[in-house]
């Protein structure tokens, strides 16, 4: 193939070229440019003739294959995640201010394309079936956990990448500035309390569940459940399980009824939000202590309703009364420490309730 049959045709052996590209991509974490090269001229039934000019081929390889416009804003510890909009703009999100960045030269379709190569790189099902991905991913030396929005669940038809950065750090107490209040919270670990933490995305629940972990006797036994993973083990006794919520008997419900086959000391459930919370609440009924997890929630009270709506919606036997529910939640959620921006707003005991009425004691509000 020569010069001139390259520059005539530029624009479909580029598009040709992507199309091989995103085939080998799916079997070839270490591609070459070479190779797509070599499958392109296969597709088109060409040999290759003298030294046609591919630099804008090469061009395009480097930039898609290698993440350049992700990995270049993944370079800074101090923040706290990273969103991409669109092909045009993202914005990094710092504890204390957020800047916004534009991308330079990347089309809709190179950008969608990007995507789909790093879920395919992470061997994540991502598509029109599954719009939604969450993965753990290393760059620049930094642990993100990943999560993809696919284009075809937003009005924009835009899809997005949502990057959070995993602090390597290990969180403990103090990092809260509790004060006098600090000794609390150890003696509440220290005696097995089953704690919820409650909070809005970001409010900083998994950072706090991992300095709570630093309290335990690093002899026990901890099993440790997730969907991504963020909760540091911080002792070789400790068993981490990360689930699969599309595949058979690898979902957080299932994890829960294996772990309590496990001998565990605790049991730890990164977030409530739907079946798990069965198994989780009969385990703290059953005499499991210094259970701990985490649920998106507005207030202390709130987020003991809120197990107990999910406990309702999901339990099995639809017809018990949301009283006794309610009931149930009390009487074994022993405190629930509530979040907002990376702080802790207060810490409640509960009590009980009589219905659907909670009774709980402030013992700490910020």
């Amino acid at each position: 193939m020569n010069n001139n049959l390259f520059e005539t045709y530029r624009d479909d052996i580029l598009t040709l070229f992507k199309v091989q590209f995103r085939k080998l991509s799916a079997k070839n974490l270490n591609l070459t440019f070479k190779e797509v090269l070599q499958a392109t001229y296969e597709e088109l039934g060409m040999v290759q003739t003298g030294s046609p000019d591919v630099q804008f081929l090469q061009e395009w390889f480097l930039k898609i294959n290698t993440l350049g416009f992700i990995y270049s804003l993944a370079v800074d510890s101090e923040m706290n995640e990273i969103i991409f909009h669109s092909n045009k703009k993202a914005q990094l999100i710092y504890p204390d201010a957020r800047e916004d960045r534009s991308i330079d030269d990347l089309s809709v379709e190179d950008y969608q394309l990007s995507l789909e190569i790093l879920a395919l790189r992470n061997n994540i099902s991502w598509n029109y079936a599954d719009p939604f991905a969450s993965f753990s991913l290393k760059m620049n030396g930094f642990d993100f956990r990943v999560t993809l929005i696919h284009y075809s669940t937003s009005a924009s038809r835009m899809s997005k990448i949502f990057l959070r950065l995993m602090k390597s750090d290990e969180p403990t107490l103090s990092l809260f500035n509790l004060g006098d209040e600090e000794s609390l919270v150890r003696s509440l670990v220290q005696e097995k309390k089953n704690i919820l933490v409650s909070g809005s995305t970001g409010s900083g629940k998994t950072t706090f569940i991992r300095a709570l972990l630093k309290e335990t006797d690093q002899s026990e036994h901890i099993i440790i459940l997730e969907d991504t993973h963020e909760i540091l083990p911080t002792s070789s006794n400790q068993t981490s399980l990360l689930s699969q919520q599309d595949m058979q008997k690898k979902s957080l419900k299932d994890y829960c009824a294996y772990a309590l086959r496990m001998s565990p000391d605790r049991l730890i459930v990164g977030e409530m939000r739907s079946t798990e919370v069965v198994p989780f609440m009969l385990a703290m009924n059953t005499g499991h202590k210094g259970l701990m997890s985490t649920i998106h929630a507005n207030s202390c009270v709130d987020a003991v309703s809120r197990i107990a709506l999910l406990f309702s919606l999901y339990s099995e036997n639809k017809e018990i009364d949301f009283g006794l529910i309610t009931k149930l939640a009390c009487r074994n959620i022993d405190y629930v420490v509530h979040m907002e921006n990376k702080k802790i707003k207060e810490i409640a005991r509960i009590l009980g309730s009589e219905q659907e009425n909670i009774f709980y004691e402030t013992v700490f509000i910020a």
